[in-house]
Protein backbone atom coordinates (compact mmCIF):
# COMPACT_ATOMS: atom_id res chain seq x y z
CA UNK A 1 0.00 0.00 0.00
CA UNK A 2 1.19 3.49 -0.73
CA UNK A 3 1.07 5.60 2.44
CA UNK A 4 0.57 9.37 2.60
CA UNK A 5 1.58 11.91 5.24
CA UNK A 6 -1.92 11.67 6.73
CA UNK A 7 -1.51 7.92 7.23
CA UNK A 8 1.77 8.48 9.01
CA UNK A 9 0.30 11.18 11.26
CA UNK A 10 -2.64 8.95 12.15
CA UNK A 11 -0.35 6.02 12.98
CA UNK A 12 1.80 8.26 15.17
CA UNK A 13 -1.28 9.62 17.00
CA UNK A 14 -2.74 6.16 17.55
CA UNK A 15 0.56 4.79 18.78
CA UNK A 16 0.87 2.21 16.01
CA UNK A 17 4.27 3.73 15.20
CA UNK A 18 6.53 4.88 18.01
CA UNK A 19 7.16 8.62 17.67
CA UNK A 20 10.65 8.46 19.18
CA UNK A 21 11.56 5.49 17.01
CA UNK A 22 10.26 7.29 13.93
CA UNK A 23 12.27 10.45 14.74
CA UNK A 24 15.42 8.45 15.41
CA UNK A 25 15.15 6.70 12.04
CA UNK A 26 14.17 9.83 10.06
CA UNK A 27 15.68 12.84 11.89
CA UNK A 28 15.77 15.25 8.94
CA UNK A 29 12.28 14.46 7.65
CA UNK A 30 9.43 16.95 7.88
CA UNK A 31 6.04 15.69 9.12
CA UNK A 32 4.52 16.39 5.71
CA UNK A 33 7.00 14.17 3.85
CA UNK A 34 6.67 10.48 3.17
CA UNK A 35 10.03 8.73 3.63
CA UNK A 36 11.77 6.31 1.34
CA UNK A 37 13.85 3.38 2.53
CA UNK A 38 17.01 5.21 1.49
CA UNK A 39 16.18 8.03 3.98
CA UNK A 40 16.38 5.71 6.99
CA UNK A 41 19.42 5.88 9.29
CA UNK A 42 19.56 2.07 9.57
CA UNK A 43 19.75 1.78 5.79
CA UNK A 44 22.52 4.39 5.58
CA UNK A 45 24.40 2.61 8.40
CA UNK A 46 23.98 -0.66 6.43
CA UNK A 47 22.28 -2.49 9.32
CA UNK A 48 19.04 -2.96 7.35
CA UNK A 49 18.76 -4.88 4.07
CA UNK A 50 16.40 -2.25 2.61
CA UNK A 51 13.91 -2.56 -0.26
CA UNK A 52 10.94 -2.27 2.12
CA UNK A 53 8.32 0.36 2.67
CA UNK A 54 9.40 2.27 5.81
CA UNK A 55 5.86 2.57 7.16
CA UNK A 56 5.27 -1.18 6.83
CA UNK A 57 8.64 -1.79 8.45
CA UNK A 58 7.79 0.34 11.49
CA UNK A 59 4.27 -1.10 11.76
CA UNK A 60 5.73 -4.61 11.88
CA UNK A 61 8.23 -3.57 14.57
CA UNK A 62 5.48 -2.20 16.81
CA UNK A 63 3.14 -5.16 16.25
CA UNK A 64 5.96 -7.59 17.02
CA UNK A 65 6.71 -5.84 20.30
CA UNK A 66 2.99 -5.80 21.22
CA UNK A 67 2.75 -9.53 20.52
CA UNK A 68 5.59 -10.20 22.96
CA UNK A 69 3.93 -8.17 25.71
CA UNK A 70 0.63 -10.01 25.23
CA UNK A 71 2.31 -13.38 25.62
CA UNK A 72 3.81 -12.37 28.97
CA UNK A 73 0.41 -11.23 30.29
CA UNK A 74 -0.85 -14.61 31.53
CA UNK A 75 -2.24 -14.48 35.03
CA UNK A 76 -2.29 -16.92 37.88
CA UNK A 77 -5.74 -18.57 38.13
CA UNK A 78 -5.38 -18.83 41.93
CA UNK A 79 -5.34 -15.02 42.22
CA UNK A 80 -8.72 -14.52 40.60
CA UNK A 81 -8.66 -13.92 36.87
CA UNK A 82 -7.15 -16.78 34.95
CA UNK A 83 -6.07 -16.98 31.35
CA UNK A 84 -9.70 -17.34 30.22
CA UNK A 85 -11.10 -14.35 32.13
CA UNK A 86 -13.94 -13.94 34.62
CA UNK A 87 -16.73 -15.12 32.27
CA UNK A 88 -15.36 -18.65 32.06
CA UNK A 89 -15.83 -19.55 35.71
CA UNK A 90 -18.16 -22.46 36.34
CA UNK A 91 -20.04 -21.00 39.30
CA UNK A 92 -23.81 -21.20 39.37
CA UNK A 93 -25.80 -18.02 39.56
CA UNK A 94 -27.84 -17.57 42.76
CA UNK A 95 -31.58 -17.94 42.57
CA UNK A 96 -33.67 -14.86 42.14
CA UNK A 97 -34.70 -13.90 45.69
CA UNK A 98 -37.28 -11.30 44.71
CA UNK A 99 -40.08 -13.78 43.95
CA UNK A 100 -39.75 -16.01 46.99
Amino acid sequence: MKYTARHIQRFLEQGKIGATLWKSHFPSLLPTQVPACSDCTEFSAKTCPGNKDPVDCHLSKVSASEGDSQKKKKRDPMLGLGAKGPAARGTALPRDQSKM
